[in-house]
This record gives C-alpha cells, structure tokens and sequence, in this order.
C-alpha cells in the first residue's frame, strides 16, 4: 500500500493563519473524535480534562429513546439561548478599519455545527428498520429547530447573531450535502404514511436552503422516499 508524505508543517502554517470561528470548529471536533487519553495529551496542560469527565459519552446518540431525547433537549436548549440572545455581541471596527466576527457568532456557529452533525450521526444509527423508524420524528424535530434559527437569521432579524456586513445563514457554513439526505431520511420514516407532506417539506426545504442545487437534493430525497412519496413528488 503507498503511503503519502504529510506536510505537517504546511498544515501548521495554514492553521495559523486561521482565525478564531474555524479553530473553534476545529476544536469541537477534535474532542468528538479522539479518545479521553488523547484529548488529555492534547490539553491537559491547558485545560483540566479530567474536570469534565462523565460516565457517559454526551457526543454519542444511540437508538433508545432517552438517547434522542437527550439529543432533542440540547437543540431546544441552544435554540432557546440563541433566541434570547445568549450569543449576541456586538463588534466595533479594529485598528486596521475591519469588522472582525465576534465571540458569540463563532460560538453560535460552532455549537450548531456540533448539534447538526450529531443530528446527521443519529441517522445512522442502529441496523435494524424499526429502530431508525422510532428516531424519525425526534430527529425531525432536531433538524427543524435548527433550521428555524436559519430562516430567523435569513428574515433579516439581527437579535440572534451580529454580523459585521450583512449576514445570512450562508454565514453558518452548513454543509448541506451531508445535511439534507440525513435530513430527508428522517423525515421520509416520520411522514411515511403522508406523501404530500413529505414532499411539500422536501421542495420547501431545498427552496430555503439549496436552490442552487435543486437536482441533486431532489435525487437525494427520491432515494430515501417510499412509492407513494416519489409519485408525490412527481413534477418536483
């Protein structure tokens, strides 16, 4: 097997020149992927990793319903502190005539990146059909929360995040290639007995979000439908 060089210093040149947001995002990865001895390699001379050591895993979601329930209370709560402006802050012009991206926005937009992908993660879980159908309608409701703080953005309402020109949920940074058919999994199972409901939310949500790449979201949902919701999304 060929094994490639790593360009570890190239890597940490462009790590410094990174600002704050996308090294916040990078961080809360890194403690999702890396095992508890790690991240105390990591940080302990930092931070004190074992201060935040739980018996539980908090990044994992299994296929119970206390799994998706705990999952559920997280969105709820990060949408409530968002929607109280928790993570507002305003940002004066620096010494060299720019607007740099507050605190609170990266934080914002690291915390929905986390609770986003572990949304995506829980579709995944379980290999049984009947355990993915119980997560449907909890995951359904994850996913729409953190959309509605999209569209709340997207309104032109400015007490959720300040943005220093004028910002929109382009600025969140969602990767919507790995969203939406996560997202159309769970909502196909939870509207499986509803075609026209499934399909309405379908063509709403790529209206919203992705019109640029229609097609592709319409395939992706095609893919994870039932009969009766591709016939309804006949024209789509």
């Amino acid at each position: 097997m060929t094994q490639h060089q790593f360009d570890s210093k190239g890597l940490r040149a462009e790590l410094r020149a990174l600002p704050r947001g996308p090294l916040l995002l990078i961080a809360e990865r890194a403690i999702e992927l890396v095992s508890h001895d790690q991240l105390a390699a990591l940080l302990g001379d930092i931070i004190q990793v074992n201060a935040y050591a739980t018996a539980t895993d908090t990044n994992s979601v299994d296929a119970a319903p206390n799994g998706m329930a705990l999952l559920l209370d997280e969105v709820r709560s990060f949408q409530y502190a968002a929607m109280d402006g928790e993570f507002y802050e305003h940002v004066e012009i620096n010494n060299k005539g720019r607007r740099e991206q507050s605190a609170g926005t990266d934080a914002f937009i690291a915390e929905f990146d986390r609770l986003m992908r572990k949304s995506v993660r829980a579709m995944a879980v379980g290999t049984e059909p009947g355990l993915r159908d119980g997560l449907g309608h909890g995951l359904r409701d994850c996913f729409e929360l953190l959309f509605a703080l999209l569209r709340h953005i997207d309104e032109g309402n400015d007490d959720v995040l300040f943005f220093a020109d004028d910002g929109s949920s382009l600025d969140v940074g969602v990767n919507w290639r790995v969203v939406l058919p996560a997202y159309f999994a769970c909502l196909a199972r939870a509207e499986a007995s509803s075609p026209e409901a499934f399909a309405r939310a379908v063509d709403e949500t790529i209206e919203e979000f992705a019109e640029h790449d229609r097609l592709r979201y319409v395939d992706a949902a095609r893919a994870v439908a039932n009969d009766a919701q591709r016939v309804a999304m006949m024209g789509m």
